[in-house]
């Protein structure tokens, strides 16, 4: 179980996440004992229901990590305030939800989560994005000196995500650039915890896999966090990743080709059919093909797989394209912390 105020250490997995069903359900259905979703919930009616959020751990100790950003950009003073009541409806549904923040918001904002921080008493995320360039990077000790100061913590209530999501090139440049960051960091020591996350999924999978096929992706990411420990062991750092997601977001309306992605040491397997109509045979014969490829982990692996078995059973489905979000990303989840423990990687 990861209790609030408990040092994360490498055995734990961070998976960032947008607050939409595929992920919530996917997250809900975890084995949630070393496993921290990082919820981003967009200023939107439907994100901003805390019932989503709430219902990922509802009756459990496990903590999940949840921020809310501005997208519609609100003046300080009704964001501060929307932020105050969404955490209090958390608490009050009895979610254990510790806020996150990055190191550039507005006084307002600080303010009010220093006080959330005050009440719950579960410590604080800090989440920096990797900058590339020397004139960023002189600015992050600053600015994270600056965040702690405004919420009134200090590094040991604190846990510190670093975000290399959106830094491009080969595994070896965004682990330099991730080894850049961590250098800039206040205090490296005295940190709750250390999360250093990367990203590797393709922002669209008709871009890198032809339709009717099979095709495998390496997981960058996981490559990336693996060349990091590696060179840079100045303290255990803990490993985070979007899952079978990506940093963006887009406003894209039309059913893909159905896809399966499947998750296995070093690669992701994507079955993709042949075509948008009719999905719901297409859906079927996938879940077969992966049921009966060799890499299939058994349908007691985890929920995802048990539903891709019933699937090829013919015992539930077809289910559409957010199902079969959610099936990857609840497998992904379990593999990776799979890996994590059996082999000190992800």
């Amino acid at each position: 179980m990861v209790a609030a105020n408990t040092p994360l250490n490498s055995l734990n997995y961070v998976a960032i996440l947008k607050a939409k069903r595929g992920e919530l359900r996917a997250s809900k259905e975890s084995n949630l004992d070393r496993f921290i979703p990082l919820f981003e919930v967009l200023d939107s009616k439907d994100d901003l229901d805390s019932t989503k959020i709430a219902q990922v751990n509802k009756g459990s100790a496990n903590i999940v990590w949840v921020q809310l950003m501005n997208y519609r950009n609100l003046n300080n003073s009704s964001w501060s305030n929307r932020i105050t009541d969404y955490f209090s409806e958390l608490h009050n549904q009895g979610c254990a939800a510790v806020p996150v923040v990055t190191s550039d918001e507005n006084q307002a904002t600080y303010n009010a989560v220093g006080n959330i921080v005050g009440v719950q008493q579960r410590g604080l995320v800090i989440r920096i994005d990797c900058e590339e360039t020397p004139e960023k990077l002189s600015t992050v000790f600053s600015r994270v000196e600056r965040a702690l100061k405004q919420c009134g913590v200090s590094e040991d209530q604190c846990d510190i995500v670093v975000d290399a999501g959106l830094v491009s090139g080969t595994v070896v440049h965004q682990a330099s650039i991730m080894t850049l960051m961590l250098n800039e960091i206040p205090n490296i020591s005295l940190w709750r915890s250390v999360v250093a996350s990367f990203s590797g999924f393709p922002s669209s999978v008709g871009n890198v896999v032809s339709a009717n096929s099979v095709q495998r992706i390496p997981r960058t990411d996981a490559f990336a966090f693996n060349a990091l420990t590696k060179s840079w062991t100045d303290r255990e750092l803990v490993f985070s990743d979007y899952g079978v997601g990506v940093p963006t977001y887009s406003d894209v309306n039309w059913a893909p080709i159905p896809n399966i992605r499947y998750t296995i040491p070093d690669y992701w397997v994507i079955h993709r059919a042949a075509q948008q109509r009719t999905p719901g045979p297409q859906y079927k014969q996938l879940a077969k093909d992966v049921v009966n490829a060799p890499y299939f982990q058994g349908s007691s692996f985890s929920p995802g797989d048990q539903y891709l078995n019933n699937v090829a059973l013919a015992a539930d489905g077809p289910g559409n394209a957010e199902t079969y979000l959610r099936v990857a990303m609840n497998h992904h989840f379990a593999q990776v912390l799979d890996s994590l423990a059996t082999h000190g990687a992800p």
